[in-house]
């Protein structure tokens, strides 16, 4: 008994391996039409999204060039100017994390990171926690640093979805969401590949829909592994409830029998 109990087990997991290869395989297309679905009547808004961060970046980050070499103001004002980007860029995940979740558009979204003193800290601490991290993995060896970053990925979505997160419980929550879907993640990435050569071809121009488009993606991807994260943690307590108990007492009640 016990050994055929072993084998189907055995074959059970190689299942759920199969079906996870193959969901690895075909996720990639159905992202990318879910977020074309998503993006259908909200492409200007994507684009503007994405000109509007862009040109702000921009503009703040001047008085750095317009500065004489060594000059110590031009390296404080990269600092601001590096917080201020990463906020914006916080912004604009919010913006197509709406678009994810087809909710009206709202240009607010954009300045999420500037909600609160406090939060743009946090938002700051998070994203130079996370750089730090990174460039940690990358000194150790080039493989680690480069799941480390996958791991990371999903850190400022989780933000927008529970603000009251420090900084490392952010980052350790996107550790542990994306256990097992780093591949996912970087398969995405790969499907993307033409669309970036688009945009080196046309000088850049195709970037303002293929932008829109990857992070309309990246954000789809991020509700699947949510929801799948989710899942698991309220499915995992009651599965081991149910199966760790039933073996000992299957086992007494075949030995009785044979008594």
């Amino acid at each position: 008994m016990e050994n055929k109990e072993e084998i189907q087990v055995e074959e059970n997991n190689t299942d759920v391996f199969e079906d996870r290869e193959e969901a690895m395989a075909t996720s990639a297309a159905e992202i990318r039409a879910y977020a074309r679905e998503a993006l259908h009547g909200k492409w200007g808004y994507g684009i503007i999204v994405w000109l509007l961060a862009l040109l702000l970046n921009t503009l703040i980050s001047l008085p750095e060039y317009l500065v004489d070499d060594g000059n110590s103001f031009g390296d404080i004002w990269s600092i601001i100017s590096t917080a201020f980007s990463w906020c914006m860029w916080f912004g604009v995940m919010a913006c197509f994390l709406d678009v994810a979740r087809k909710l009206p558009k709202s240009y607010n979204r954009l300045f999420t990171g500037f909600r609160s003193l406090k939060f743009f800290f946090k938002l700051v601490i998070t994203e130079a926690l996370q750089l730090i991290f990174l460039i940690c993995w990358y000194l150790l060896l080039i493989v680690p640093g480069i799941i480390k970053y996958y791991s990371y990925a999903m850190t400022e979505f989780i933000l927008l979805d529970h603000p009251e997160y420090g900084p490392l419980q952010a980052i350790t929550e996107s550790r542990k969401m994306m256990d097992g879907h780093r591949m996912q993640l970087f398969i995405l990435g790969l499907s993307f590949i033409g669309w970036f050569f688009l945009c080196f071809v046309t000088l850049g121009i195709a970037t303002l829909w293929v932008i829109p488009y990857y992070n309309a993606a990246r954000a789809k991807f991020y509700l699947d592994v949510k929801a799948k994260y989710e899942q698991k943690l309220t499915t995992s307590p009651i599965q081991e409830a149910e199966t760790v108990p039933a073996e000992p007492v299957e086992e007494e009640k075949s030995f009785e029998v044979e008594e």
